[in-house]
């Protein structure tokens, strides 16, 4: 079949048309909003301000730490508890697609107050998206099992869905930024071949600054009971070193 060469360029036009509308619709590339894995090497403290409702400590504490292998690039992620001891400790796989949950290990000090390692099975594993797709959305966050070695046969599972709610801006480090906000929901479910079964459920929300990464969280645990923290600063390990030597632990230069 032949066209009129009259209305080729009329052709060419619509079918360009079509395309751009195609790309434009496509899955849209969110992975500047994660942590910056390549520029965290060396590694970061981020802190944040405790918003949470419950008691607990003035500041959050995490260290994001970029390392990159032959076989990839990954993602050291340590939580610390109030007493500034490791508390968590995870490893992630930056992907083309997102990041992957590899290992997960929680820290619980012994009757001798030494931290005793519990490694945890990922059962789901993809934790954050790169593209989101609005015709397809995919369910993201992760899934953990763990034994109590102080009670064999005592399985303790935690799950949290993330799912996409929109675009914001958010006042973070001194200046502006375009964000992303996820909505979450959660369960840790205590499994207790003796005592029973609970499983509390929780919500809440995650916010991600290009460039930046987590920026603020919140977890509603019930009515009025909540967890959260607010990034007011970032700064590299010995920096927050020296100021915890000189009793100056929760104030700091913004990166």
């Amino acid at each position: 079949m032949t066209f009129p060469r009259t209305r080729v360029p009329a052709l060419l036009s619509l079918a360009i048309f079509f395309l751009l509308t195609a790309c434009a619709d496509g899955p849209r590339d969110i992975r500047n909003y994660y942590f910056p894995a390549r520029e965290l090497d060396p590694g970061l403290m981020y802190i944040f301000d405790n918003t949470g409702t419950l008691p607990g400590p003035e500041a959050l504490h995490a260290y994001y730490l970029g390392v990159p292998q032959d076989t990839g690039l990954f993602l050291a992620a340590t939580q610390y508890s109030p007493e500034l001891e490791p508390q968590q400790q995870t490893q992630y796989e930056v992907r083309n697609d997102g990041v992957y949950q590899r290992q997960m290990f929680i820290l619980r000090p012994d009757s001798s107050g030494q931290s005793i390692p519990i490694e945890t099975e990922t059962l789901f594993d993809k934790v954050f998206p790169f593209y989101l797709d609005a015709a397809a959305p995919e369910a993201t966050g992760y899934r953990i099992k763990f034994e109590d070695p102080a009670k064999e046969g005592t399985f303790t599972y935690v799950s949290l869905d993330r799912r996409f709610r929109g675009d914001t801006m958010i006042n973070v480090l001194g200046k502006n930024c375009d964000a992303i906000v996820f909505d979450l929901a959660g369960e840790v479910s205590l499994r207790d071949p003796q005592d029973g079964d609970i499983s509390p459920q929780f919500t809440g929300f995650e916010i991600y600054a290009k460039g930046l990464g987590l920026v603020q969280h919140v977890r509603t645990l019930s009515v009025g009971s909540t967890l959260g923290g607010r990034l007011k600063e970032r700064m590299p390990m010995d920096t927050f070193l020296a100021k915890l030597e000189f009793g100056d632990g929760h104030e700091g230069h913004n990166h």
